[in-house]
């Protein structure tokens, strides 16, 4: 069977528009936004000596075996002690944390202990603990989360210019072994378009363990907003008109698992949150947003979307191959075929650019799946945490 000249030209723009789209959002995207931040950029004004009162916001969930060393972390950093003040908000914990919270807030006047009268996640904490943190700045980090001493600091010097609404720090992962886990390479190139985002206006999403807002511009996200409050957040701030940058010296780091497996769970359930966002951020498609609009099509929505498009891909030129007349899709076939079984063969030939091959299929498996999750409704923002080393 041979294709016939309508379904032969539809296949080609499903195959050609989907590779244009993947290779847009990986590889254009990126070096268009280097361009543009060069040319268009505007730096934001910063100053070393600025001190505002910070709030740092800790949602909890069964976290007895970290809480004292986050909370210690916290009240050791390189700031005015008058000036920092730690919120713990316990979602039910039905551990030790709320045992040992309570005990430092009783001998520190400096931490605070919150418990949520009902169980809604990161996302109930946070709307329910930010409107009382009595501090300019709010800074919404996770448990987990280790700050160098510095990292306040880093973060306070840029709120002295008044159109600055947030900063988004940077985390580096901590491991012990060489994993199969290329999740520190993906943070170095969402690192890396981060900043440049931040140059030309904002960045449009933080890492959740680690960013700080003005108090006065937070704005509640919807109750079952699912593991997407680094984006949503960020994104009114935005709407205020105000900007997000991104600073790389404002530093924290984040223990991970050592195997792709014990995270898949977590980007099934990021990728679920990115679709409800999806639906909540359509304002920005509106390119009167300038370039927020740019970088939120480019860097998020293309993403997000990327798994469909290489499933497009993938079976327009399958079909191409198989019942068409040219020899190149037959080559691109197989050019995918050898790309794809490397990476799925990475444990039995465990070469770096497999570990990366097959951790770009993981995570896009794990957005498709998100997806379903998303299709199938959240109704609450209650996830079960990742363990980790």
């Amino acid at each position: 069977m041979i294709l016939g000249e309508g379904m032969t030209f539809f296949l080609k723009i499903v195959f050609w528009t989907s590779l244009a789209v993947v290779v847009y959002s990986y590889i254009i995207y990126p070096g268009l936004l280097a361009l543009f931040a060069h040319i268009f950029g505007r730096p934001v004004k910063s100053q070393s000596d600025y001190l505002p009162t910070i709030g740092v916001l800790v949602p909890a969930y069964n976290e007895e075996k970290v809480i004292r060393r986050k909370i210690e972390n916290i009240l050791s950093m390189d700031y005015p002690p008058e000036k920092i003040s730690v919120w713990v908000g316990s979602d039910c914990s039905d551990d030790n944390t709320d045992a040992v919270v309570k005990s430092i807030a009783g001998n520190n006047q400096q931490v605070h202990f919150w418990r949520s009268p009902q169980r809604g996640g990161k996302t109930g904490i946070v709307n329910g603990l930010a409107p009382v943190v009595d501090s300019e700045i709010i800074l919404l980090t996770d448990a987990n989360t280790m700050h160098r001493s510095d990292c306040l600091r880093s973060m306070a010097k840029h709120f002295v210019d008044p159109i600055v609404g947030g900063v988004a720090g940077h985390i580096e992962h901590k491991t012990s072994v060489d994993n199969e886990n290329a999740e520190t390479v993906y943070r170095s190139f969402e690192s890396y378009q981060k900043v440049l985002e931040g140059r030309l206006h904002s960045t449009i999403s933080a890492f959740g363990g680690s960013y700080a807002i003005r108090k006065e511009l937070f704005q509640p996200i919807p109750k079952n907003a699912y593991s997407n409050d680094d984006v949503l957040i960020p994104m009114n701030i935005i709407r205020q008109g105000y900007r997000i940058i991104y600073d790389m010296e404002a530093v924290a780091e984040e223990d991970m698992t050592d195997k792709v497996s014990s995270e898949f769970q977590r980007r099934v359930r990021i990728g679920a949150g990115n679709f409800q966002s999806f639906f909540w951020l359509l304002d920005f498609f509106n390119p009167m947003r300038g370039w927020p609009w740019f970088c939120y099509i480019s860097h998020k929505v293309t993403r997000w979307f990327s798994p469909f498009f290489l499933m497009f891909f993938f079976f327009s030129c399958l079909l191409m191959a198989i019942l068409g007349d040219s020899n190149i899709y037959k080559f691109i076939l197989s050019c995918v075929v050898i790309f794809s079984v490397s990476g799925m063969l990475y444990h039995q030939v465990p070469l770096r650019i497999n570990r990366h091959i097959f951790y770009f299929f993981a995570m896009n498996l794990a957005l498709l799946l998100g997806s379903v999750r998303f299709a199938g409704g959240i109704r609450s923002a209650v996830w079960k945490r990742t363990e980790r080393s």
